[in-house]
């Protein structure tokens, strides 16, 4: 008897993962396979909607692709450079004064995702309100139509700029516990700065960043609303990721077989990037 009482306290867990991760997974992998549209009612077709993607047979999938790269490493590099960098400034500063500046930091991860959008867009705003361009006219340049002429620029950076708060708590949090004496030992042997940062204090928070590292992966890959919000996935797919277009051609269109195998893309793409960088960051070998 005593033997079922770990499996009595994880059963709602196991529950829980059933209710909302397996038994989804497995219905998105049934709708896959079928021409399910608005009347929610689908005939088998096998293998063709990953047909229809795979072969580019779909015009826009091999641009939806690109946009998706582009926007994972530059939201990346925005996130994780961004979060180093301040958590390592705010570190310098000391406990109190480094703590004010890491809560003022972390308010647009307080910010409701509308305020956060609509902020994003009065910036960019091709007219003559938008703050960029008011800040042109000020210094007697035209206005400019930055949404349009630099969607993708301005989703990577409104979502970059996002996670830095996150990355920079959880780093900071990381620097604060590296004793005192390796850090001054490294400067009285004549580290600069940089080289303290790269060579002392990274290796030393190596599994926090790579945690954050894979985490912003995932967060950036499978997330759109931002961008739903901002840019709309336009102008011409232009800023339009995977994420973004399989919501579309799922909810927007109704073509949910064709949806789900996008989905399910999604899902074996997360996987990749898991075991990627499981391979490329050490941690395999660190376990």
């Amino acid at each position: 008897m005593k033997k079922l009482i770990p499996y009595f306290f994880i059963l709602p867990l196991l529950v829980l993962v059933l209710l909302f991760y397996i038994i989804p997974a497995l219905s998105t992998f049934y709708i896959s396979v079928t021409d399910m549209g608005r009347s929610l009612k689908g005939d088998f077709v096998g293998l063709k909607n990953f047909t229809r993607m795979f072969s580019l047979e779909d015009p826009v999938i091999g641009r939806v692709l690109l946009n998706t790269l582009v926007y994972l490493a530059g939201a990346m590099v925005i996130t994780i450079l961004g979060g180093l960098f301040l958590a390592n400034a705010t570190i310098s500063l000391g406990a109190k004064t480094g703590g004010f500046f890491r809560l003022i930091w972390f308010l647009p991860r307080a910010t409701p995702p509308v305020v956060w959008a609509f902020l994003w867009i009065w910036a960019f705003d091709p007219t003559k309100f938008g703050l960029l361009n008011m800040i042109f006219d000020r210094f007697g340049f035209p206005s400019r139509s930055w949404i349009s002429l630099y969607p993708m620029f301005i989703v990577i950076l409104a979502n970059g700029v996002l996670g830095i708060p996150y990355t920079m708590t959880i780093l900071a949090a990381a620097l604060g516990n590296i004793p005192s004496e390796i850090v001054e030992s490294s400067r009285i042997d004549g580290a600069s700065g940089w080289q303290i940062v790269l060579k002392i204090k990274v290796p030393l928070i190596w599994w926090p960043l790579s945690f954050l590292i894979i985490w912003h992966s995932l967060s950036f890959l499978t997330t759109f609303q931002y961008i739903l919000m901002i840019t709309g996935g336009g102008p011409f797919y232009a800023s339009t990721p995977l994420a973004l277009y399989t919501y579309n051609k799922a909810f927007q269109n109704m073509e949910l077989g064709y949806g789900s195998a996008l989905a399910l893309v999604l899902i074996f793409l997360s996987m990749a990037i898991i075991l990627g960088f499981r391979q490329i960051l050490g941690l395999k070998k660190e376990a």
